[in-house]
Parts: C-alpha cells; sequence; structure tokens
C-alpha cells in the first residue's frame, strides 16, 4: 500500500503524464492503459487516483483555474503606483503564473485550448475562467493606472481590454498550431514582447 507522500507523488506523476500525452495525442486518442504505461504503473492504479479519464482533466482544469482566477487584492497592484510603465504592468500579469510556473501552467493551458473545440466542458471553462478572469485583471491595472493619475480617466478600458484578449488568445492559438513563440516566464520576444509594445502604445496614447 501508498504512503501519503507516495500516493501525491504518483498522483502529480499521473497529471505530468496526462498533460504530456494529451497534448501530444489528444485526450480522445489517449487511453489509460497508455497512460499507466507512461508512468510505469499499472491501469489499476490509475483509478486509484482518478476515477476516470474525464477526472484527469476536470482535475487539470480545476488545478489551472486556481492561478487563472482574478486576484483583486489591493496590494497586488502597489507596484504601478511607483511603476507606472510597462514593465510594472507585466510584473502585475506576473501575478497570474507563480514564480518558476509558468512552463508549468502553460503546458496545461496547451491542452486546454486543444480541447476547446471539442469539449463542451473545457469551451465554458475557457470562456470562464480563462478570457473573463483574465479581463478583470486588465480592468482592475487599467483602473488602478486611472487612479494614479497615469492615464485619462476616459481612456476606454473596456477598448483595450478586448485588444488585450484578442492578442493573448492568438498568440496561444498560433502557439497551438506551431506558428507562434511559447515563451513561458512572460520574457524574450514572444507573449512578454506582444504585451509590452502594448502596454506601452496604451500608456503613450492614454497618458494623463
Amino acid at each position: 500500500m501508498e504512503s501519503e507522500p507516495e500516493k501525491i507523488t504518483t498522483k502529480q506523476k499521473i497529471l505530468d503524464s496526462a498533460v504530456e500525452l494529451f497534448a501530444v495525442k489528444g485526450y480522445t486518442e489517449t487511453t489509460i492503459r497508455e497512460l499507466a504505461a507512461v508512468v510505469g504503473i499499472k491501469e489499476a492504479s490509475v483509478y486509484n487516483h482518478f476515477s476516470s479519464k474525464n477526472a484527469i482533466l476536470e482535475y487539470i482544469l480545476d488545478e489551472y483555474s486556481q492561478i487563472a482566477r482574478p486576484i483583486h487584492d489591493p496590494e497586488k497592484f502597489l507596484i504601478l503606483k511607483d511603476n507606472p510603465t510597462p514593465d510594472g504592468i507585466l510584473s502585475c500579469m506576473r501575478i497570474v503564473f507563480p514564480e518558476g510556473k509558468a512552463e508549468y501552467y502553460l503546458k496545461r493551458l496547451f491542452v486546454i485550448l486543444q480541447e476547446q473545440h471539442r469539449n463542451p466542458l473545457v469551451r465554458k471553462f475557457v470562456s470562464n475562467e480563462i478570457i473573463l478572469s483574465t479581463e478583470q485583471v486588465i480592468m482592475t491595472i487599467i483602473d488602478k493606472l486611472k487612479d494614479y493619475g497615469v492615464i485619462r480617466p476616459d481612456a476606454d478600458s473596456d477598448f483595450w481590454v478586448r485588444v488585450h484578449s484578442s492578442l493573448i488568445y492568438a498568440f496561444a492559438n498560433r502557439s497551438l498550431l506551431g506558428i507562434g513563440d511559447a515563451v513561458p516566464g512572460f520574457s524574450g520576444m514572444g507573449m512578454g514582447g506582444l504585451l509590452w509594445n502594448l502596454y506601452d502604445k496604451m500608456l503613450r496614447e492614454c497618458r494623463a
């Protein structure tokens, strides 16, 4: 019988292997037998941790939602007061991905986006937990910039939120198709570079 630490380790191995298989083969095409073989356990052992393949997918969604939900603690956005720049905004966006966990969650995002067109549960999750949640974070950032007198009170917040969502969604799908640069940690010229340019444009055009 597995001890509690061993159970946690095995469960995490199952999840990590499932993410890799779902990303490469697709959720529908991946079998529990294949997953068990990759982890190095018996097929029945997978069911000791998850009741079904769908339960694994639901766990991945729940796991991702823990960082996809907006964080409204005002303390998190104080950096904008001292650093009202694209770099400051990017620092606020890093709230969404825990330090050192960007690649971990980007892999899960890859699976989620891949399944959104085939699975109604995932499609609803993308709409509610990823798109809307990110939009709320950006709206909070824009509101704080207005409060601090960095951008004009009449700046069209909805416009910049929509542009931001379109940019991220397009980038994620380009990466999914293998025609974009996946850059974990919001650094480099990939997603980080695109967002930095967007924030710079917003700050310049809406400067108070």
